[in-house]
């Protein structure tokens, strides 16, 4: 197989992440959201947040692994961030991360192998940044479905607190006037225990 079909044959197959739906729902409330959408969204939180986030970033590279690091899902499955743990996840997903991008040439193979791996070790100032749009888009979507996650699962303050601790460490100022704001309300409301 020729170099552009190796291609043509990973954006055909990834296009299975459109239907790998998460826990969490859309703003209207009446589906799922899909992967594809979470890394869209995810995109733009940082393309619209990087003036707050404290360390030097190279934007193009964060992007990059925010587009693919739930691409794996497409064989591993959705691991819902308040759902029960999943002792397999980590190897489910690496062997998905070696399947699915061994379908690239070579150098892209390798690449998105890096990307995928250093977003997972999360060490690197563009691992960092893409994390935490992970994790702010997974509270965003909490907020904006009433809590939908956090009463489904009945998460305790402390979880969502833990999961937002990468948020409260590199958003400093988004954490205090807009994140702890909203887990109040939550807490109040009784949808946080």
């Amino acid at each position: 197989m020729d170099r552009i079909q190796k291609q043509m044959k990973f954006l055909y197959e990834i296009d299975l992440v459109k239907d790998i739906f998460r826990q969490s729902l859309v703003v209207n409330g009446k589906r799922e959201e899909n992967d594809a959408e979470h890394s869209w969204h995810m995109a733009m939180v940082a393309i619209t947040l990087k003036e707050y986030f404290p360390k030097e970033v190279n934007l193009e590279k964060a992007l990059k692994m925010i587009l693919i690091h739930d691409l794996v899902e497409i064989y591993a499955g959705d691991t819902p961030a308040f759902g029960p743990d999943r002792s397999d996840k980590l190897e489910a997903e690496i062997n998905a991360a070696k399947k699915l991008f061994a379908i690239l040439p070579e150098d892209q193979e390798k690449e998105m192998v890096e990307l995928w791996l250093e977003f997972e070790d999360c060490k690197s100032n563009e691992a960092i940044y893409a994390n935490v749009c992970d994790k702010y888009q997974g509270f965003m979507q909490n907020v904006t479905s009433n809590g939908h996650t956090w009463e489904k699962f009945k998460v305790p303050m402390e979880k969502v607190i833990d999961r937002t601790k990468l948020l409260k460490e590199y958003l400093p100022e988004l954490y205090e006037k807009h994140i702890l704001p909203e887990l109040e309300k939550y807490k109040e409301k009784g949808i946080i225990r």
